[in-house]
């Protein structure tokens, strides 16, 4: 897997471009977590964290989980992680 460094700028752009599944990693409240993309939306995006989707944490109703564009630290797409995190 490859990782290129990208601006927040240019991250938005690729989860503009990116289909739901696509795993995130998000940071909120100082917690790391690991998302799959459910929607993109203009103003945020909507993710399921992993941990919910594999049954482990607390159940939900489908809807997922509403974050900024700024809690979004990398997309992976195709085996490309596109990170905005500091060497």
């Amino acid at each position: 897997m490859s990782m290129v460094k990208v601006s927040e700028q240019e991250l938005r752009d690729k989860l503009n471009k990116c289909i739901a599944g696509e795993r995130v990693l998000l940071e909120r409240n100082g917690q790391r977590f690991s998302a799959r993309l459910q929607q993109v939306g203009n103003e945020a995006i909507t993710v399921i964290p992993e941990t919910q989707a594999q049954g482990i944490g607390p159940a939900h109703d489908g809807d997922g989980l509403v974050v900024d564009f700024t809690d979004v630290l990398e997309v992976e797409v195709k085996g490309v992680v596109y990170s905005r995190l500091p060497d």
